[in-house]
């Protein structure tokens, strides 16, 4: 596995998929939603988004990033360029490294037949009466990279 990333070449385009919301009840989970990338051909600029429910108060809400892989990523480390945007304008960049395997050739990940690593990512700020909506692009030096199924993103009350 190598460990290689840098910036993306072109503008990101959006691919806006499906959203599926826990509600409060399910103990403060605001947001938990997974959407497939191409297994095969995940370009650069092609984007995984989520949108954000009516946000009802203002804070800090407490983010974490999934990644569903198969044995076929050929990368130690997958390097994710996560986007804030607040009413269709961008707030807030973050470049997001996920471990997928370590030095030995091994990962933490649980589950069949992908696998999925969960890590938390810079919280996210929110006013009320505002829209948001998080996307998510790879951020590697090659522009197409395969074995990576899917990105989530999980959102708690703080």
């Amino acid at each position: 596995h190598r460990d290689l990333h840098s910036f993306p070449t072109r503008r990101s385009s959006d691919l806006i998929l499906s959203l599926f919301m826990l509600t409060a009840c399910s103990g403060g989970t605001i947001l938990h939603e997974y959407n497939d990338v191409d297994l095969w051909d995940w370009k650069t600029d092609d984007t995984v988004s989520f949108m954000l429910p009516t946000i009802t108060s203002s804070g800090k809400v407490v983010a974490i990033i999934g990644v569903r892989f198969t044995s076929s990523y050929p990368y130690n480390d997958l390097y994710l360029l996560g986007t804030l945007e607040c009413d269709s304008s961008e707030i807030r960049k973050d470049t997001i490294k996920v471990g997928i395997y370590n030095k030995k050739g091994s990962n933490e990940g649980d589950g069949f037949p992908y696998t999925t690593i969960t890590q938390r990512i810079v919280p996210i700020e929110v006013d009320s009466g505002h829209v948001y909506q998080y996307k998510v692009n790879h951020f590697m030096q090659d522009p197409q990279i395969k074995g990576i199924a899917g990105i989530g993103l999980q959102l708690k009350s703080d």
